[in-house]
């Protein structure tokens, strides 16, 4: 802590002077979470990774906190980096791809866009809308970045050939204009909190949904900005919380501070134990304000299929949350299309779980119609079975993880994910 030594000045102006050259050290003092502390400004070293029409600059800088740490802003990404493949266009405005809909653009990939994870496994697609820009990793492996970092909006294809169960990890960063401070020109004022999201969805070779985004993923995260009083930010194990503080705009952005925490280096990778992380947050098509995006609108049919929606996920704070990741683990079963059309309705509860969990049947299937109910791990291994059930599950025994429960009857079989805290 900075020692304050008052010494006789000649004037008042001098020891008014005085105090508010100290008094951001004084701010900062009030503080007392995990995260390094930055205050104004970055540094521009790109002004700009990519340049579309009618769209925001994105920039990249870096800031140097309160405890002598360096921190690139928005977040350290890959976009220029010819290792990592682009995505594939679902909708693009930047260049004129904007197909009406996701078969024409499946028709227009010729296969090598595939990224190889197992020489024998599935090929799996993934349709992703991300607010603003997101990187793909499946088993650690870099299989799509987002082809736009900025604006104007656009979504994505991304496929992968691979075994299941798979682990999904995701950087997911809130472009900003205003580099160090979280904000955009917006609203009139030239400091605006804009907000994040993602949605994806998942489908196999036969055009199964097999996973959604969803309140069972995992989020954390990694920057926040703008603060506007470091006394508001708060910790709750490993949430980092932010919902108390103001995302009113304004013109003067001088004294806003930003939280940084530093990524762990094996994030992306299936073996990173991801299990004290907070569950997503979710947030509807309204709050995230997608209603009007052609990217996303074109595409309802696969973002908000009637039985298995996808929900928009992010941190708990979609508005200054701004580098964030997120996971989830593909189980070993999952959806199937069954005759009957009827298994698809079932619903567990509650979700995440405890000690045990119940199931609805929806309409069309009734609790007896169900021949065996098994759980299984990430790693595909079973945990639990049963050949009778009541409509209740006791998990009795089942550490906290992500699970994939089986519910087989006559004539298919359908899983759902299941989250045991």
């Amino acid at each position: 802590m900075r020692h304050l030594h008052i010494t006789r000045t000649r004037s008042l102006d001098a020891a008014v002077l005085l105090l508010v050259t100290v008094f951001p050290v004084c701010a900062q003092a009030q503080y007392t979470g995990t995260g390094s502390v930055t205050q104004g400004l970055a540094t521009t070293t790109t002004a700009n990774i990519y340049s579309c029409p009618l769209g925001r600059v994105p920039g990249v800088g870096t800031i140097t906190a309160s405890d002598a740490t360096t921190w690139t802003v928005p977040a350290v990404v890959h976009f220029t980096d010819a290792a990592f493949p682009f995505a594939s266009v679902l909708h693009n405005a930047c260049t004129g791809a904007t197909y009406a809909t996701s078969a024409i653009a499946l028709a227009a990939l010729d296969g090598s866009d595939i990224v190889i994870i197992d020489p024998a496994g599935e090929v799996i697609t993934a349709y992703v809308f991300a607010d603003n820009y997101f990187e793909m990793y499946i088993n650690g492996i870099a299989v799509g970045k987002d082809d736009v970092p900025y604006t104007q909006f656009n979504s994505n294809i991304v496929r992968f050939k691979v075994h299941r169960p798979f682990t999904v990890a995701m950087l997911l960063v809130d472009w900003e204009e205003s580099l160090g401070l979280g904000t955009e020109n917006s609203n009139g004022f030239l400091h605006h909190a804009g907000d994040g999201g993602m949605v994806a969805v998942f489908t196999d070779a036969a055009n199964a949904i097999i996973a959604t985004t969803g309140s069972d993923w995992k989020a954390q995260t990694f920057y926040t900005a703008p603060i506007m009083d470091l006394a508001c930010p708060t910790e709750s194990g490993t949430q980092r919380l932010s919902n108390a503080c103001s995302t009113q705009d304004s013109n003067d952005g001088s004294s806003y501070h930003g939280l940084h925490w530093d990524r762990p280096v094996d994030w992306m990778e299936a073996s990173f134990d991801d299990a004290s992380w907070p569950l997503a947050s979710t947030f509807t098509n309204a709050t995230v304000g997608v209603n009007n995006k052609p990217a996303y609108t074109n595409f309802t049919n696969i973002f908000d299929d009637p039985v298995d929606d996808a929900e928009f996920i992010w941190s708990t704070n979609l508005i200054l949350d701004n580098e964030v990741v997120v996971r989830h683990t593909v189980a070993l079963t999952t959806s199937i299309p069954d005759s009957r059309s009827t298994g698809s309705s079932i619903r567990l509860f509650p979700n995440p779980a405890q000690n045990e969990f119940q199931f609805d049947q929806g309409s069309g299937i009734t609790a007896t119609d169900i021949k065996d109910i098994n759980i299984h791990d990430a790693f595909g291994r079973k945990v639990y079975g049963a050949s009778i059930c009541s409509g209740k599950v006791l998990l009795t025994d089942i550490p906290s993880g992500v699970y994939s429960v089986t519910f087989s009857f006559q004539g298919g079989h359908v899983s759902r994910t299941l989250v045991i805290q």
